[in-house]
């Protein structure tokens, strides 16, 4: 860890590790901030199993974001810190459930605070649970390629993989899957897999977030292994997560949202669309439900969108 980094970390008024019981399990989160009295964002990230660049190991990594909130990172059990195995005994039930507790937890330790999620993805899916299960709790909401329906499934998807290089093996492949109602895992992955190779489905190289791996391969609260389950880990052995967001269709929810909600979404996002977001919002017709636009954006935030995420929150908690 360079100099730097650690005089920031000694000088916030909270920088610490704390440990949390979250279904059953014992788990460490990330808590930090220049002041204490700042609204606190608890980040929810992406994959499932992929946490960064918010991640227990990022302590000391965004001071544009600590100096005006309280921000707590949660390596979601089986990654990071928290690594263990991730069998089909979990769900998405099992993870907003744990979502719902940490709100619980954060609330208890700041009862003062405003309270904020910022959804990331796979996050969005538990923000949106959070939101529902314990709005009380909750000041609002922001997400990033917020998930309404199974990812890679949309037409702009399937048609940019017929204009990209891939084969037409591959192509040929595609469309048998996407004509498929009962996907199955080997199927699932043949997806992602041509996403990632093909296209430009989560977002241009050149626009992604800052991603600190020499930072969190540097960090304190980290062991070597704890840096490597945040790449490598035991998610890939989970079978029931990929089978629910393969039919997954989280529309119907937002009926109920009363909570402040703003869903950011960039306009080349191939993965989660936000052309289903903007239709949806639109027909509901709420006043607490907005969206973002992010012109050129993809489904990995950019610093720029995690910048205009920030300035909105800003907003919100000086209301």
């Amino acid at each position: 860890m360079n100099k730097e980094r650690k005089k920031y970390i000694e000088n916030c008024e909270i920088s610490e590790i704390a440990e949390v019981t979250l279904g059953g399990f014992k788990q460490k989160i990330a808590i930090e901030g220049e002041k204490r009295g700042n609204p606190v964002v608890l980040f929810l990230h992406g994959g499932p199993g992929f946490n960064i660049p918010f991640c227990v190991g990022a302590r000391g990594c965004f001071p544009q974001i600590t100096k005006n909130f309280t921000a707590v990172y949660w390596d979601q059990l089986g990654c990071g810190i928290n690594r263990r195995k991730i069998d089909d005994s979990f769900t998405i039930a099992s993870f907003s459930s744990m979502t719902a507790e940490l709100v619980r937890y954060i609330k208890n330790r700041f009862p003062d605070e405003k309270l904020f999620l910022f959804g990331i993805s796979w996050g969005s899916i538990l923000a949106l649970e959070a939101a529902l299960s314990v709005p009380e709790l909750i000041d609002g909401v922001l997400t990033a390629g917020q998930v309404l329906l199974p990812p890679l499934g949309s037409d702009e998807f399937f048609a940019a993989i017929e204009r990209s290089s891939a084969p037409r093996k591959v192509k040929a492949q595609l469309k048998i899957i996407r004509g498929t109602q009962e996907k199955t895992e080997k199927q699932i992955m043949s997806v992602s897999k041509a996403a990632r190779k093909y296209t430009d489905a989560y977002g241009m190289k050149k626009s992604r977030a800052k991603n600190p791996v020499k930072e969190i391969f540097a960090s304190k609260d980290y062991s070597f292994r704890d840096a490597l389950a945040c790449f490598v880990n035991d998610y890939r052995h989970n079978r029931s997560l990929l089978k629910e967001l393969s039919k997954i269709d989280l529309r119907e929810k937002f009926e109920s949202i009363e909570a402040s909600y703003t869903v950011y979404g960039g306009t080349c996002d191939l993965v989660t669309p936000v052309k289903d977001v903007i239709t949806l919002f639109d027909g509901l017709n709420k006043e607490n439900l907005k969206y973002i636009v992010g012109e050129g954006e993809g489904h990995i935030p950019s610093e720029t969108a995690i910048d205009t995420v920030f300035c909105e929150l800003l907003r919100a908690a000086n209301k």
